[in-house]
């Protein structure tokens, strides 16, 4: 089984290292003074000045391995991030490889229902084909790649759960000023929110997306039949560890959106309107 790269193990390990070199050289230092030696030895200032350079980079290693921790976790959180977005967009190309293998099939079927006069039945197998390449085709509007792979998943993994998902997507994305792997963290920490409400909520299972855009900006609004949200607890949901999920979250997915979006210079905010919960953002072109 191939082992994963984990960038907190590894910073871990480091500062792990560093311990204990500084404890062998403390071992030294108190061996050197037990044997009535240290005297003699530290008198000698090449002595002093190379326990000093052993200690000083010991400690300055220690210090940038901690520093530098956070960042070798976000780069292990990026790395499982694209590979996730790979394995959706190998699932989605699978999907159109399907869809064009079975086109050819799909019209010598329809052209045999009609020879043989059989239209009422032609109608619905051509109904039946068409909203599944429907479904498709709105998913395939961005001309962001992850973003669609994206989208086909979370419809997918809707009709498992027998959630009606609508998605009305009235931009291409071009120029997205924020990287597809961050934007696809954004709308999947949302979608998978928006499901897990409707699933515990009271009401209809129903869940809308939008993406448009305009002159200065790209937004996107992620609406949920679920039970809504209190004004209380919308002042605070997007604070890190803050969940309303009790023991099923951890409180993190909110404030990573909240994170990501102020980095791209943009804002993202939860409503309720009608019944529904909204959580709308906005990202500068």
């Amino acid at each position: 089984m191939k082992r994963r790269f984990d960038p907190g193990m590894t910073a871990l390990l480091i500062v792990s290292i560093n311990l204990v070199q500084a404890a062998l050289i403390a071992a030294v230092l108190f061996y050197i003074v037990d044997m009535g030696m240290g005297a003699e030895l530290l008198s000698d200032p090449w002595i002093i000045l190379l326990l000093a350079v052993i200690a000083g980079a010991v400690i300055i290693n220690s210090i940038t391995a901690f520093k530098y921790k956070a960042g070798f976790i976000r780069s292990g959180h990026e790395i499982r991030l694209l590979e996730d977005t790979l394995d959706r967009l190998e699932r989605l190309n699978a999907v159109l490889r399907a869809q064009r293998h079975d086109f050819m099939n799909h019209l010598q079927v329809v052209h045999s229902l009609i020879e043989m006069d059989e239209y009422k039945a032609a109608d619905e197998y051509i109904e039946k084909v068409y909203g599944d390449i429907q479904r498709v085709s709105k998913i395939m509007k961005t001309s962001v790649a992850a973003v669609n792979a994206l989208l086909q998943a979370k419809l997918m993994a809707c009709e498992k759960q027998g959630i009606s998902m609508e998605l009305d997507v009235r931009t291409q994305l071009k120029n997205l000023t924020i990287p597809s792997w961050e934007m696809c963290r954004v709308l999947g920490n949302l979608i998978d929110n928006a499901i897990y409400a409707v699933i515990e909520g009271k009401d209809g299972k129903s869940i809308r997306i939008e993406l448009y855009e305009d002159l200065n900006n790209y937004y996107f609004k992620i609406m949920n039949s679920g039970d809504p949200i209190s004004e209380k607890l919308a002042g605070r949901i997007f604070e890190p560890g803050f969940t309303t999920k009790g023991d099923k979250g951890e409180g993190m997915g909110l404030a990573i959106c909240s994170e990501i979006m102020k980095r791209a210079g943009g804002s993202i905010g939860v409503s309720t309107e009608e019944g529904r919960t909204i959580f709308a953002g906005s990202i500068p072109r």
